[in-house]
């Protein structure tokens, strides 16, 4: 880690530890008031990049401006390489994807162990992983990034909260993967 006392900063807390140089070290310092000015800015500048995004995606069209905010807000950028697992059928599901770049691959293991697809390739914008969340449940599927893979996760807290009213619209996909493992067979 590079840098130490961003807590007391935030917080307005006292220090809660000492730092002593273990060799000769140069360093910067920067007061309360500079340092939460550039957390905010930095903030406001990933919340506006993201809500863009969001608006992009189908599935949040009926979603408010300020829960966007909200989602936009939570959101954490994950990038996965090429053949990388994210998702692996059978673990437990505590987050839901959105995919911002690439693609990626669902699949799932039949009885003897051959991986069927679920679904076609999905692209920008798409979503996984809503299914375990909804019915708390564990991963019914492996999702596998196809391409280098840039994807926005949102905590199954944020998720139930904010994406609750969607359950609905959620739920269809489950009767489309449904028939997606019928088809194949």
């Amino acid at each position: 880690r590079d840098f130490f006392g961003e807590l007391a900063l935030l917080y307005n807390a006292p220090r809660a530890a000492t730092v002593q140089a273990a060799t000769a070290v140069k360093s910067w310092t920067l007061d309360r008031i500079t340092f939460k000015s550039i957390m905010q800015d930095s903030a406001s500048k990933k919340c506006s990049l993201y809500q863009d995004f969001l608006d992009q995606v189908p599935l949040l069209s009926a979603l408010t401006q300020m829960e966007k905010m909200t989602i936009a807000d939570a959101l954490k950028r994950v990038t996965y390489e090429r053949g990388e697992l994210i998702i692996r059928q059978g673990e437990p599901g505590n987050e839901f994807f959105i995919i911002e770049e690439g693609a990626v691959m669902c699949t799932k293991s039949s009885c003897s162990g051959v991986e069927e697809k679920v679904s076609d390739e999905l692209g920008a914008g798409a979503y996984f992983g809503e299914l375990a969340l909804l019915n708390d449940d564990v991963r019914q599927a492996s999702v596998r990034a196809v391409e280098q893979t840039v994807c926005l996760t949102l905590d199954r807290k944020t998720f139930m909260r904010v994406l609750g009213p969607l359950e609905s619209i959620l739920k269809q996909n489950e009767e489309m993967y449904e028939k997606y493992c019928d088809d194949a067979r």
